[in-house]
């Protein structure tokens, strides 16, 4: 990718967040600490709530899924909501005003989501739960996606050099600069 693909002055700004979309969910798949770190932090530990309720529910502890439905319900908008702000402080650095919005959505559509699913869950359990377990999976994308770029997922030193390809002209000059 060159700097027009993800530059969003380059481009129009639904390109380029579909763009954007479309890179961070792929691109982290190439780095194997980013993948477990997902799989062992996020959705192992950090849904070890969800974990409970099920075991409970398989060993005949639990007669209704409201505990699950609690579970589900407290894990996703905490994440989506964490991850949201992160990726807010990151792109509102960056001057990034696509991603910022996209991250404002996704954190009301969490916490919009959470009051229906409590609304209905008396009238409609089934839906309710659905509905509760998409959030979550849509919550551990949103973690995926805000994260994937981060330099402490990948199998890079920290300290490496970024910054695009080295065949690419310099930005500003140094014609004022004097070595005495």
């Amino acid at each position: 990718m060159n700097s027009k693909d993800t530059n969003p002055k380059q481009l129009g700004d639904w390109q380029y967040l579909g763009r954007e979309i479309w890179r961070r969910s792929w691109q982290p798949f190439k780095n194997v600490p980013f993948v477990f770190y997902v799989i062992l932090a996020i959705i192992c530990l950090g849904g070890l709530g969800i974990w409970v309720e099920i075991i409970k529910g398989q060993l005949g502890q639990s007669a209704d899924d409201s505990g699950l439905l609690t579970a589900l319900s407290t894990f996703f908008p905490a994440l989506i909501g964490s991850a949201s702000l992160q990726l807010i402080l990151s792109s509102t650095g960056n001057s990034d005003k696509v991603l910022v919005s996209f991250s404002l959505l996704a954190c009301f559509i969490s916490f919009f989501g959470v009051v229906l699913i409590t609304i209905f869950y008396p009238f409609h359990p089934a839906w309710s739960l659905g509905a509760a377990v998409w959030f979550g999976i849509f919550a551990v994308w949103f973690w995926w996606f805000t994260n994937g770029d981060e330099l402490t997922y990948q199998n890079a030193p920290i300290d490496a050099a970024s910054g695009g390809s080295t065949s690419r002209a310099v930005k500003g000059n140094l014609s004022e600069f004097k070595v005495d």
